[in-house]
């Protein structure tokens, strides 16, 4: 027989997406990172073939985007194709391969074996192309762009906690289930109740102990 779905109430679910947020931050900010990077990668393109200045950025001095968006190292070697469709390629990957790792948890099951070897490849692939960019805007045209560094820090901070997955990768799975992690909650006040509410008895020397404490350290010394 086909196992029913099960049924998940509001607070429940929120209850899990912000344990997920509080057990899994890093993958949660590289799908943040990979959904703000497609962004501007997506703006920049539009700006590109619009032919129009990007807006909030300087056109003057060594910050100029525009200068930057519309030189011969905007788009890829020997075409017309603007650099950030690779970006807005880059960018989607990242936050796929981020998204099935957290599926992965919310459903509590293992993630894929080569997963997070696989992002952390993407992540080297990403940072190399970064270098070219940034030795493209230094040393050949002088001139930085203020969205292409936000883009590429982003792709920078994306390589970061790829390598930080991948060094942890021998760590079990964060586990999202409620009822376990209220079960050990429960115990954790009984135990605690159950000490505080152990009578204290006052032995000679004027020492409070729990009741019963005495009599144990007499039946140890005696054995």
């Amino acid at each position: 027989m086909a196992e029913a779905p099960v049924e998940r109430s509001s607070n429940e679910t929120g209850a899990r997406l912000l344990l997920l947020v509080q057990r899994a931050p890093g993958l949660v900010a590289m799908l943040l990172m990979a959904l703000l990077g497609l962004g501007i990668s997506i703006y920049l393109t539009v700006i590109h073939y619009q032919g129009a200045g990007v807006a909030f950025c300087s056109t003057t001095g060594v910050v100029n985007c525009n200068k930057v968006t519309s030189s011969g190292n905007s788009v890829l070697f020997g075409s017309t194709v603007p650099i950030t469709i690779p970006g807005m390629i880059w960018f989607i990957v990242s936050g796929g391969l981020a998204l099935v790792a957290l599926l992965a948890i919310w459903r509590n099951r293992r993630e894929p074996a080569r997963l997070r070897a696989a992002h952390l490849l993407w992540g080297i692939m990403g940072m190399a192309f970064v270098l070219y960019l940034v030795y493209a805007e230094i040393v050949l045209l002088h001139t930085l762009c203020e969205w292409c560094t936000v883009v590429h820090l982003l792709t920078f901070a994306t390589f970061l906690l790829a390598l930080n997955r991948w060094q942890q990768r021998g760590l079990p799975a964060p586990d999202l289930n409620l009822a376990t992690l209220s079960s050990r909650a429960s115990n954790g006040n009984r135990n605690g109740n159950d000490s505080k509410s152990r009578p204290m008895t006052t032995a000679s020397n004027g020492v409070r102990r729990p009741a019963g404490s005495g009599a144990t350290s007499r039946q140890r010394a005696r054995r």
